[in-house]
């Protein structure tokens, strides 16, 4: 009897359970929890399993068959680095050669050892008795201030010389703020912005709300690449599918010349980004920087092309920037190589951009002497 009524003093104690207030509970200690984190460990890139060189990365995280890849969209710029092979160690005869740009210098529908790095670092140059090594910092997208974002962040890494490939969109004015990357990355984009104050009037202030919610995204985000680790390492790949390039088109051209928001004859009064060009020289610091006007697929003897290069750019823009940019870099002593034209259709692949193995190939041994060249 003794046992019987000890059980059913303890029940009479216990209360029922509010949803609710669990829920709120626990909200307010998961959020105690975050602030307590970033308070400590500001810099998310310090969760990182990629830390031996066979695990790192040649190129940066990007998904290529959502949504069986997505999680390589992980977009915190301290984390992509951290599991890029730029993290290790300079070698005492280590000359560091950093390679930005689009997709096209990713290497969009390549895998990684047909990428245009891989092919420079085929041909085994070297400065003085320094091995040259390049490193694929190129990231998806055209953007010159996700490129400036990149290379703000790789001067920690010592570079001794650097490529800045580029085109038409990647100057564009609305590519100051439309990358995903930029928009991940809202610390390093201001931080830039104090320097050289080239976000529009109306862009929308740094407040710590922007700044917590952000860090929320870069968390998950992370946490999900990191996991993805596993399935890199066992499939071998830093990828898990490529696209097939032989089995996509080169659209038709069209009579449209319209260009964006803009017509022709001329490029209007808004301006090119060509500002953010100088930008990255300051950023270089003194580190030798060569601009590259990417090659690009010039259509012939097809139906309109005496009015559009290419399905991507009609010709009066795309000749007034080349314009705009070779004056630009003669007014400031930019060392600039154009090479907008030296390859015939055959060396493209699905885009007018995006070259095949052979393109890549070809276009590694044309930069190859100018890295010679400026070699000290």
């Amino acid at each position: 009897m003794q046992g019987i009524h000890h059980t059913v003093i303890i029940t009479s104690m216990l209360q029922p359970v509010n949803p609710c207030r669990v829920l709120v509970k626990g909200a307010i200690l998961f959020l105690a929890a975050e602030f307590i984190f970033f308070a400590i460990h500001p810099n998310l890139s310090q969760l990182n399993i990629y830390i031996t060189p066979t695990m790192k990365r040649q190129r940066f995280p990007y998904n290529t068959i959502a949504p069986e890849d997505i999680a390589l969209d992980a977009g915190d710029l301290g984390a992509m680095f951290a599991s890029h092979i730029v993290s290790e160690p300079k070698a005492p005869n280590e000359y560091r050669v950093f390679v930005l740009g689009d997709s096209a210098i990713w290497g969009a529908e390549l895998p990684v050892n047909q990428t245009l790095t891989a092919q420079l670092n085929q041909l085994r140059l070297s400065c003085g008795n320094r091995n040259v090594q390049f490193y694929n910092l190129s990231y998806p997208n055209p953007s010159a201030t996700k490129d400036l974002m990149i290379l703000d962040e790789a001067m920690r890494y010592q570079p001794d010389s650097i490529i800045w490939p580029l085109t038409l969109y990647t100057v564009m004015p609305q590519v100051r703020t439309n990358h995903w990357v930029i928009e991940l990355n809202p610390d390093e984009l201001y931080k830039l912005n104090s320097r050289f104050h080239f976000l529009p009037k109306n862009y929308p202030p740094d407040i710590p709300w922007n700044e917590f919610k952000s860090q929320q995204v870069a968390l998950f985000r992370i946490l999900r690449y990191q996991l993805f680790a596993a399935v890199t390492t066992a499939v071998g790949a830093d990828q898990i599918m490529i696209h097939d390039p032989s089995k996509v088109t080169q659209p038709a051209l069209t009579r449209n010349l319209k260009f964006e928001d803009m017509t022709p004859p001329t490029i209007g009064p808004k301006p090119l980004s060509l500002d953010e060009i100088g930008f990255g020289y300051q950023v270089a610091n003194g580190v030798p920087l060569l601009i590259i006007n990417e090659p690009m697929l010039i259509e012939k003897s097809v139906p309109n092309s005496d009015m559009q290069y290419n399905a991507d750019y009609p010709r009066w823009i795309y000749d007034q920037y080349r314009q705009q940019l070779g004056y630009a870099a003669a007014k400031n002593n930019w060392n600039y190589l154009d090479l907008w034209n030296i390859f015939p259709p055959g060396y493209f692949s699905n885009t007018s951009l995006h070259l095949t193995p052979e393109g890549e190939i070809q276009l590694a041994r044309v930069i190859a002497p100018y890295i010679s060249k400026n070699c000290p």
